[in-house]
C-alpha cells in the first residue's frame, strides 16, 4: 500500500517556501510553521514571496501558521528549512508538542555546524528528538532559492543512512526541474554544504580586492581539500566531496552572485564592519558562524585548515585580508598532496 506523505516545512524565510511550493505542485498536503507573526501574517496574506526580484507565488492551499503544533500534526515527513543557530531550538519546541514522531522522516535542509558544541544539524535533531538516525535525511546540493523558484533545472542529494528514507525523500522533491540523487553519507553531505560557505566567504575577500581568477581557482581549489580533509577525519566519505554536496555546492557558492556568503566576504573585504556586513543581508548568512565551528574542529582534530583559519582571523580576530592573504601565500612549501 502507497503512504500517503503530509508535510509540515519550519521555517518561512525563501528556501522552506520554495520547497513548500514545490511540494505542493505534487499535490502534497504542505503546511508552513514560522515564529515571526509579522512574516507569518504577511506570507498568508500576499500568498507572494519576495526573493531577489522575483514573485514566488505560494499556493492557497498551503497552511501557514505561527503554531507548531497545528502545523505539524498529522504530518509524516518534517522538514527544517530554519537557520542553522536557530535549529536545536525548534527541535525543543517541536518535542514539547508532545506528538509521537517515531514514524517521521525528518529532512534538513539547513547548513551549519553548531558553535558551542561542533555537532551538525543531524547530530542535533537526532538527540533532540529521541530518533533513529534512518529517520532523518539531509538535503544538500547547488541549489539557490531564487534559481529553484523560477523553475531553472537543479540537482541536489538525500542523504540519509537509511536506504528507504533516502529513497522516500528523493521521491518527494524529484519533479520535471529538480533531480535528487540518493545517498548514503549524511556526514560528507552536511559537512560539505557547511564548509563551502566558509569558502565562498574568501572568495568574496578575494573578490573584493580585485585579486583575479588564478587566486579565486587556487582558493577553490585549496579550500576542497580543506573540506575533505575535516570531512574524511570526521567520517565523511572522500567521494561525497566531489560531489554536488561538495564541489558542486562549493562552485555555485563561490562564484555566484546570487551567493549571500561570497558577497558577505566582499564587504569584509571593503572594510564595511562585520555588524553592518551581517545586517546588509534580509538573509542568514551561515558561513559567519560556521567559520568559527570549522577552525575550532580543526584544532580539536589537529588538522591544518589554512584557508578556514584565516577566514576566522579575519572575521573573528579582525586580521586584515591584505596580510591573510599574506600569511597564506608565505607558508612553507609543500608537496600538494599533503
Amino acid at each position: 500500500m502507497k503512504i500517503k506523505h503530509a508535510i509540515a516545512v519550519l521555517g518561512g524565510g525563501a528556501w522552506g517556501v520554495t520547497l513548500a511550493a514545490l511540494l505542493a505542485s505534487k499535490n502534497f498536503p504542505v503546511s508552513i510553521w514560522e515564529f515571526d507573526p509579522v512574516k507569518a501574517s504577511g506570507l498568508d496574506k500576499k500568498r507572494v514571496l519576495r526573493i531577489e526580484d522575483f514573485g514566488l507565488r505560494i499556493p492557497e492551499k498551503v497552511k501557514i501558521s505561527t503554531d507548531i503544533e497545528k502545523t505539524v500534526k498529522g504530518k509524516n515527513i518534517i522538514l527544517f528549512a530554519v537557520p542553522s543557530h536557530f535549529l536545536q531550538n525548534t527541535a525543543k519546541k517541536l518535542k514539547e508538542t508532545g506528538i509521537d514522531f517515531s514514524n517521521c522522516i525528518f529532512i534538513s535542509a539547513v547548513k551549519g555546524i553548531k558553535t558551542d558544541t561542533l555537532k551538525t544539524m543531524g547530530q542535533i535533531l537526532k538527540e533532540e528528538l529521541s530518533i533513529r538516525a534512518g529517520n532523518i535525511c539531509v538535503l544538500s546540493g547547488p541549489s539557490f532559492a531564487i534559481e529553484v523558484a523560477k523553475g531553472y533545472p537543479a540537482a541536489v542529494i538525500a542523504a540519509s543512512s537509511s536506504k528507504q528514507t533516502a529513497q522516500t525523500v528523493q521521491g518527494l522533491f524529484m519533479n520535471r526541474y529538480f533531480r535528487v540523487y540518493s545517498h548514503d553519507d549524511v556526514t560528507g553531505a552536511e559537512i560539505g554544504g557547511s564548509l563551502k560557505n566558509v569558502i565562498a566567504i574568501a572568495c568574496g575577500i578575494s573578490d573584493s580586492m580585485k585579486l583575479g581568477d588564478n587566486t579565486k581557482s587556487a582558493i577553490v581549489t585549496r579550500g576542497l581539500r580543506e573540506m575533505i580533509k575535516l570531512g574524511v577525519k570526521l567520517g565523511g566519505k572522500p567521494s561525497t566531496f566531489t560531489g554536488l554536496s561538495g564541489l558542486g555546492d562549493l562552485m555555485t557558492t563561490c562564484f555566484s552572485t546570487h551567493s549571500r556568503n561570497r558577497g558577505f566576504g566582499e564587504k569584509i573585504g571593503e572594510k564595511i564592519s562585520l555588524k553592518k556586513a551581517l545586517n546588509e543581508k534580509t538573509t542568514t548568512t551561515e558561513g559567519y558562524r560556521t567559520a568559527k565551528s570549522a577552525y575550532l574542529l580543526g584544532k580539536k582534530l589537529k588538522i591544518e585548515l589554512p584557508i578556514i583559519n584565516e577566514v576566522y582571523s579575519v572575521l573573528y580576530k579582525h586580521k586584515n585580508p591584505g596580510k591573510a592573504v599574506i600569511d597564506l601565500m608565505t607558508r612553507r612549501a609543500k608537496a600538494e598532496t599533503e
